[in-house]
């Protein structure tokens, strides 16, 4: 054991290694039904460090390794965020996101209480709160706090006492909610349209009702009031690509497209099936998906793009991250975005050429982009701004960050493109959250050897206390307040606590029903950024 501590003591890449291999096989692993996914690193690391600290062996990462790690993590969390985090605030999103923010106060301020009450620092409290809501991102902000302190593992310890209850808990709560709503949730699990079918789909149809003839595509919002785009349109024998100015007259025959369920109400919002199958005819119009790779077009909408002056084209579908979207005029693009066009053959071409359609080209970061946006986020993390206690500044965590988001919501600025295609921001992201998790995981595991039994039992129980008290006051928040159906408030709790696990529960317990990622998506921006800043304010208080 001597041999192999002084070996990891001087070959700290080695070592980094041989956490990230054990980590990721601990986080693969199926541990009462629930895997701990990116988590895994911390606790190898904990372990590691643990296993040879009574020998007197302290085993440590370079401290700039980490934090690299951690300035890599949070950026991309910020520009993946970006969007989605101001876009949060409209519509119904304004209350369901009060709703977790109020659930955010509440345990705030049972963590200080419970701190109080059982004799636990600040520190080990908020690892302690990061564990319980299952945040790692606030846990890398609390950690950036007390570099330098003789509290620099405290939070580290706390959450990752934490950490295995929040998950259970989570989902614990999720199916309590569950057998609460049990009448309503059936009933909306028949009607609401499952996420095993929202591949979409196409249906042929002939206009007949007359509330539509003679009028323009536009003004009839045919997407908006029947959830479907008309690709195709044949007229006496003629086939066209539809913009929203073409009027739509009796007898005319369209190709729309949408999900299942649209298209099985598209009968009678059109008027009747029609049996010509115009999208097999690909003589004169045909369909080519095309991958958007030159950054020029990064955060334009689809609109701006005018396809139908330039080539007579229509954007019919849009496929990013794995999910297919009927595409809207105020859509914008992405880097890396798939989207299906429908063209005249003879243009399919240009079409192909405008958009790029390049891997090769996608592979390559705007690296100066990427490093101004960096150089910003690290400059923010240095101005002082008064706190409690004195002056304060954001830190590596919270500097880049606050800059990621300004910059996702931008998009672009001039020639620079500050997003990151998808694939390539989640390969940043779980990089740097290894590399981060990996740093507090074997700098922490020794500290932790040294907590009393008692303490340990007495974190464990503040660390339960809030992971049940935060989700049943956002649930009855949700339900009584923002009158959240139980789709959508199984979907809302699963965004707050931001972790996978308790999104798969929440998806199979709703039917695997759509509205579950809708409702997911809409507050887990404000979530990850809620808690990030709820744990830097209870260090400082």
């Amino acid at each position: 054991m001597t041999e192999v501590a002084e070996f990891l003591t001087h070959n700290e890449l080695f070592l980094l290694f041989a956490v990230v291999l054990l980590g990721v096989g601990l986080g693969r692993l199926p541990i009462f039904g629930v895997r701990l996914g990116a988590a895994g690193v911390l606790f190898a690391g904990l372990a590691l460090s643990a296993v040879f600290a009574p020998g007197g062996h302290t085993l440590n990462l370079t401290p700039i390794l980490r934090d690299f790690g951690l300035l890599l993590f949070v950026y991309c969390v910020g520009l993946a965020g970006g969007p989605g985090f101001f876009r949060a605030w409209r519509e119904r999103g304004v209350r369901f996101n009060v709703s977790v923010v109020l659930a955010f106060v509440l345990a705030s301020g049972v963590t200080l209480l419970g701190a109080r009450l059982l004799e636990i620092d600040r520190a080990y409290a908020t690892g302690i709160f990061c564990g319980a809501l299952t945040s790692t991102p606030a846990l890398a902000a609390a950690a950036e706090r007390v570099q330098g302190t003789l509290l620099a593992q405290a939070p580290a310890i706390g959450y990752s006492v934490a950490y295995p209850f929040g998950v259970l808990g989570g989902i614990l709560m999720l199916r309590l909610h569950a057998a609460w709503r049990r009448r309503q949730l059936a009933a909306e699990r028949a009607a609401a349209p499952s996420s095993a079918t929202v591949a979409l789909v196409n249906g042929d149809f002939r206009v007949t009702r007359p509330e539509l003839l003679d009028k323009a595509i536009g003004e009839l919002r045919v997407r908006e009031t029947a959830g479907v785009v008309i690709s195709r349109l044949r007229r006496a024998g003629a086939e066209v690509i539809p913009t929203k100015y073409t009027v739509l007259h009796r007898g005319d025959t369209v190709v729309a497209v949408g999900a299942p369920d649209a298209i099985a109400q598209a009968e009678a919002y059109f008027g009747e099936r029609s049996d010509e199958r115009l999208e097999a005819q690909r003589s004169r119009i045909d369909i080519r998906r095309i991958l958007v790779s030159k950054k020029e077009h990064a955060g334009r909408r689809i609109a701006d793009l005018e396809l139908d002056r330039r080539f007579g084209a229509q954007v019919t579908r849009l496929r990013r991250a794995d999910f297919d979207m009927l595409p809207s005029p105020e859509l914008r693009l992405e880097l890396g975005d798939r989207i299906r066009v429908v063209a005249p053959v003879e243009r399919l071409g240009e079409i192909s050429t405008f958009f790029g359609d390049s891997e090769r080209d996608l592979a390559h970061l705007d690296l100066p982009a990427l490093a101004l946006g960096l150089c910003l986020g690290l400059l923010l993390a240095r101005v002082p701004f008064p706190g409690p206690g004195g002056v304060v500044t954001l830190g590596v965590a919270g500097g880049p960050l606050i800059v990621a988001l300004i910059l996702g919501r931008l998009g672009r600025t001039g020639s620079f493109v500050w997003q990151i295609p998808y694939e390539a921001s989640s390969t940043l992201r779980e990089i740097g959250l290894t590399l981060f998790l990996a740093g507090v995981g074997v700098s922490a595991g020794s500290k932790l050897v040294g907590v009393p039994t008692d303490s340990l039992f007495n974190m464990l129980a503040l660390g339960a206390t809030l992971t049940v008290t935060t989700s049943a006051v956002a649930l009855a928040a949700l339900h009584y307040w923002a009158k959240a159906s139980a789709i959508g408030a199984l979907g809302a709790l699963s965004g707050m606590q931001t972790q996978s696990a308790t999104l798969a529960v929440a998806h199979d317990l709703s039917g695997r029903s759509e509205d579950t990622w809708v409702a997911y998506a809409l507050v887990y921006p404000v979530a990850m950024i809620g808690k990030i800043i709820a744990a830097q304010l209870l260090i400082m208080l």
